[in-house]
């Protein structure tokens, strides 16, 4: 297996995108600047299973307005992974299926927002998740990342180290980052709000995603 230091560094970003917005382009510009990734993946969930899906946009509009949103940007790509998969989609289930396909070639850097993060225990074997990948925690400026403290210890005996500036531990791999960055104050559910009421949404998504939104009549009931 090839040395850390020459892995390809892959950051993994999950979420509904329903749809993705100029906010979810802002947080992953800002990670692949601050961990110094090659690549960015956009990882968008078939049935999320802490989300319910009644309301839920289709799979293949969710993963087409992401190829959209991304086609302009290097270093941006998207994964159907969880769409080909069945059953609930688990990030412990595709983050080992993104080991098996690289094939021991890429260290994975799992990006996951603090509100997440502090609820990790209910997540299916999220003591495998930093065994599997880094983690990048983003937490906003307002917001003391003292709150992660917890969740770290549940994950291991981790010790900070002021080199890396990240959390490490013994007996695994995977490193935590507390990252802070300037929030974005846009989300899915006010681009959904603002086309159910008739409003412009060019503010909050790509040209071609608001288009998209228009085309296929989306979010108006």
């Amino acid at each position: 297996m090839p040395e850390s230091g020459s892995l390809k560094r892959i950051g993994v970003l999950g979420g509904t995108f329903d749809p993705v917005h100029l906010g979810h382009l802002a947080l992953a510009r800002f990670v692949l600047r601050r961990l110094k990734l090659d690549r960015l993946l956009f990882v968008p969930a078939a049935r999320p299973p802490h989300k319910p899906q009644a309301g839920l946009s289709p799979f293949a509009a969710r993963y087409e307005m992401l190829q959209l949103a991304l086609g302009g940007e290097p270093g941006f790509a998207v994964s159907d992974l969880e769409g080909a998969r069945r059953g609930p989609s688990y990030s412990v289930d595709t983050l080992a299926e993104l080991h098996r396909l690289s094939g021991g070639e890429e260290r994975f850097f799992f990006i996951i927002g603090l509100d997440a993060f502090l609820e990790l225990h209910t997540w299916k074997n999220y003591r495998e998740l930093p065994r599997l990948a880094d983690l990048a925690v983003i937490n906003r400026a307002e917001y003391p990342a003292g709150q992660a403290l917890e969740t770290i210890g549940r994950l291991g005996d981790y010790r900070y180290d002021p080199e890396c500036s990240c959390w490490c531990a013994v007996d695994r791999s995977g490193r935590i980052y507390l990252l802070t960055m300037e929030p974005v104050e846009i989300s899915s559910t006010m681009v959904r709000q603002a086309v159910a009421a008739g409003q412009p949404v060019e503010a909050l998504v790509v040209p071609e995603v608001a288009r998209y939104i228009r085309q296929h009549r989306l979010y108006l009931s």
